[in-house]
């Protein structure tokens, strides 16, 4: 039985269904790894040092949007830097809640089907 509530992340009350994100996309990263120093020995022997911390990371795309769901999400997204993101992990089936912050949040108006939308490009959630 899975513990997916019909919803991928959530921020505040926002589960960023109307309209739900676009066709692949919302990738994760659950552990990303961190490299300090890389480098080859002698040998040729390659050594990596990695962080402790393996922070997550949320890829995300909508599809075109009308103007006022466009700004309830724009409104959420740019609410805060950090921001209290719950996201759903195939990996483990549940739910966790990280601070991450956000990348540029970068759109476009367009027209779609002879309406004014909105395009909000890809970003990213990233664990801080």
């Amino acid at each position: 039985m899975s513990n997916f509530k019909g919803y991928y992340f959530k921020i505040n009350d926002c589960t960023f269904n109307d309209p739900p994100m676009a066709r692949e996309g919302y990738k994760v990263s659950p552990k990303l790894i961190q490299v300090t120093d890389a480098g080859r020995v002698a040998s040729g022997k390659l050594i990596i040092k990695e962080l402790p911390h393996k922070p997550a990371k949320l890829e995300i795309q909508f599809p075109v949007m009308t103007e006022e769901q466009f700004r309830t999400y724009f409104n959420v997204l740019s609410s805060s830097m950090y921001l209290q993101v719950e996201f759903y992990d195939e990996t483990t089936d549940s739910y966790t809640t990280r601070t991450m912050y956000h990348t540029d949040l970068v759109y476009t108006p367009v027209k779609y089907e002879g309406r004014e939308m909105i395009r909000f490009e890809q970003f990213s959630l990233i664990e801080h």
